[in-house]
């Protein structure tokens, strides 16, 4: 048992989410859950948890070479400025909060 399956059993599930798919993908959906011995439901929520760390984590972490990283942060300490990123930097936000 994957520790979001440990996770989502442990929690009182409140929430719904509702899909339409076609038929081919809800037999290929049921057939997965049942090899793995969980309803299709729990099957499902799995995967999009699964999903949804992955997408959260590359989101929150900038992963590069060596080499790359210190060509950026020498490029930061470079107190030279930049006139494009001047400009940038001084263009109003299109987003002031998250």
């Amino acid at each position: 048992m994957s520790a979001t399956t440990h996770r989502t059993k442990a929690r009182t599930r409140t929430q719904r989410i509702e899909v339409r798919l076609t038929e081919a993908d809800a037999c290929v959906i049921a057939r997965a859950a049942t090899l793995l011995n969980a309803s299709v439901s729990s099957f499902v929520v799995d995967a999009a948890l699964e999903k949804a760390e992955t997408v959260v984590a590359r989101a929150d972490r900038t992963i590069m070479p060596a080499a790359q990283f210190d060509e950026m942060t020498a490029a930061l300490d470079d107190p030279t400025p930049v006139p494009e990123l001047v400009t940038l930097v001084n263009r109003p936000r299109r987003i002031t909060h998250w």
